[in-house]
């Protein structure tokens, strides 16, 4: 019976494995740190109003958007006329028709209206956007409309605003006729 076997089995040959070598490169410098350290803990605040504070401070150092965002008396309000000057020294006037204020104002944003060519045109603009430069207020309105948020100027031709940019050219013109003609 082994001899039977004999013929059957194989003579199994072993060849030699080549493994490969890997060269590793060891760095010269130091490795970055991907992370900034963290700050030191804060007694009594949580943590978002900490990094609301920060941002803040890091977006209006100033305070004079803070200011213009408070629902006070010299804070802007729906129906007041605003020009917004970006760094590119481009500009947006218009109509304020709602003000979003956020919880500690850091995602506040206002929404303009005004016609170009006879066809309305509405921006909504982040108050703390860092590419804007300034946030002028050209006029303050004898009486206000009613309520907060005028979306409902849209729709009403005897509310809704006209070119607001033609208007105050109109305004400072007929102000500067006004001067010299009492000179």
């Amino acid at each position: 019976t082994q001899t039977m076997f004999r013929s059957i089995v194989r003579p199994v040959v072993v060849k030699p494995i080549i493994e490969q070598v890997r060269f590793y490169r060891y760095l010269t410098k130091p490795l970055p740190t991907v992370y900034e350290p963290l700050p030191k803990k804060i007694t009594g605040k949580s943590v978002m109003q900490y990094v609301e504070e920060k941002l803040l401070s890091k977006y209006d150092p100033t305070g004079k958007r803070r200011a213009l965002i408070r629902n006070n008396k010299e804070g802007l309000r729906s129906g007041d006329i605003i020009k917004v000057t970006y760094l590119d020294r481009s500009d947006v006037t218009g109509r304020i028709i709602a003000i979003k204020r956020s919880h500690n104002s850091i995602g506040s944003n206002i929404l303009i209206r005004t016609k170009l060519n006879k066809v309305g045109s509405e921006v909504r603009i982040p108050v703390y956007n860092p590419n804007i430069r300034n946030i002028e207020v050209l006029e303050k309105p004898e009486k206000y409309l009613p309520r907060t948020k005028q979306y409902y100027i849209r729709e009403t031709s005897r509310l809704d605003v006209d070119d607001v940019e033609a208007y105050i050219k109109r305004k400072t013109g007929e102000q500067q006729k006004t001067k010299h003609a009492k000179k």
